[in-house]
């Protein structure tokens, strides 16, 4: 199923011209941790695969899986990619590439061929206004040997792992430990992330034992990178007004949390973590964010890593320290990062304890059935850009997951009426 997807969390519908059906959205800016979606492939291979009958190309490939480099026939991508460049290379989109993409905003899987060949991709525009799909990056690839009108395609990847021939073996020597692995219907699905939003997952026959299926996601900017590398890291305005609440709040429309036993009010700057023995993961975050703009920060404290957005709300820009984390949130089963709310809303609260505590304050509540799970999510007014979801086992009925997403105004001259406040 094509998914649009907005860099914010902005839940209003954005569709192609022309198109009738409605596009499933996800926010991206309420992410702020790692999420892995369990998969439930298919193995079922159409012819079998050419293993050892793979032709052998002579590419120079980085080292690392990080780089979001590899090599389609011996010729050498970089994600993100713009249209243009990724259409030279002989793909054609099988879409209408006049058509629109909303402000700062992505769309998945759409179709491309090569001499009969089917790659999907993810198209992303960086811009606040709406723009051909010909003036968009292509952020993703997904290519999948169960289909064959893809076993034609032969990828090599860094260090040597080469797609349909290269085992599980090879790649965890290649790129050590992913950070999940799962094993379902006669497949092991592997998944490496490197940042918000920039991840790859392999999957692999059981049987054959070889790679058959590829996603790479890369969503960073690429745009103005060298504008940015002398940014002047002083503390700015915006930052100094910042004031470290004290307690919790009675209301959860205070945006006030408790997040691995220190207090922010969202949003908080990425300083107030770093001063509360946070790290920056470099690799992982965006160095300096323009004025007005959204990026991405990943933060290490022990064996804990939290992705996160940031929002610059300086006139100037700035490096990432001065940015502003946007969502906060916590698990029983993947962050494992104690998270508060107000009047003590935690992870493992009764969920009666919970509507007691929130009885004044209003909610949507939507069941979850593949989950079990029951999901309330308070938002501060009708544009639902501003919330805090609290998730409920519905077996237990105990409080399993619970994010916080505050976006402070945006300045009206940064606004536009397509995505107010959106993410770089």
């Amino acid at each position: 199923m094509k998914r649009y997807v907005l860099i914010i969390a902005l839940l209003t519908a954005l569709t192609f011209a022309g198109c009738k059906e409605k596009k499933e959205e996800i926010p991206i800016a309420a992410n702020s941790s790692s999420s892995l979606d369990d998969e439930d492939p298919s193995d079922d291979l159409d012819e079998e695969l050419p293993g050892e009958d793979i032709p052998e190309y002579d590419v120079k490939l980085p080292g690392k899986l990080s780089t979001f480099t590899f090599a389609i026939w011996g010729e050498t991508y970089k994600l993100p990619e713009t249209f243009e460049e990724f259409t030279k290379r002989g793909w054609e989109y099988k879409g209408d590439e006049t058509a629109k993409l909303g402000a700062e905003s992505y769309v998945e899987d759409e179709v491309f061929e090569q001499e009969g060949n089917l790659i999907t991709a993810d198209l992303m525009n960086l811009e606040t206004e709406q723009k051909n799909i010909s003036q968009c990056y292509i952020a993703g690839i997904h290519v999948d040997a169960s289909n064959s009108k893809s076993q034609g395609i032969f990828i090599n990847l860094p260090g040597g792992i080469v797609f349909q021939k290269s085992v599980e073996e090879d790649v965890t020597a290649a790129y050590g430990s992913p950070v999940d692995r799962y094993e379902e219907s006669g497949s092991i699905l592997l998944t490496y992330e490197y940042a918000m939003n920039s991840r790859v997952k392999m999957r692999f026959d059981q049987e054959t034992k070889a790679l058959i299926a590829l996603d790479i996601q890369n969503f960073r900017n690429p745009e103005g990178e060298e504008d940015l590398k002398n940014v002047s890291d002083t503390v700015t305005p915006e930052v100094q007004a910042y004031q470290t609440p004290e307690a919790l709040g009675t209301r959860l429309d205070e945006f006030v949390v408790n997040y691995d036993e220190a207090f922010y009010r969202l949003p908080a700057p990425v300083s107030s973590f770093l001063d509360n023995g946070w790290r920056l993961d470099e690799e992982g975050s965006d160095e300096a964010i323009k004025s007005a703009k959204y990026g991405y920060v990943t933060l290490l404290k022990n064996d804990q890593k939290v992705y996160a957005v940031v929002y610059n709300y300086g006139s100037d820009a700035t490096v990432i320290k001065n940015c502003f984390v946007t969502t906060l949130y916590g698990d029983l089963d993947t962050t494992k990062i104690r998270i508060e709310a107000a009047d003590g809303i935690t992870l493992g609260t009764d969920e009666e304890e919970l509507l007691q505590k929130t009885a004044d304050e209003p909610y949507e509540k939507r069941e979850d059935k593949d989950n079990g799970y029951d999901i309330y999510t308070f938002y501060v007014d009708d544009r639902k850009s501003d919330y805090t979801q609290i998730t409920v086992d519905q077996k237990l009925h105990l409080v399993r997951q619970i994010k916080v997403v505050h976006n402070k105004d945006v300045p009206e001259e940064t606004d536009n009426t397509d995505n107010p406040g959106t993410a770089s």
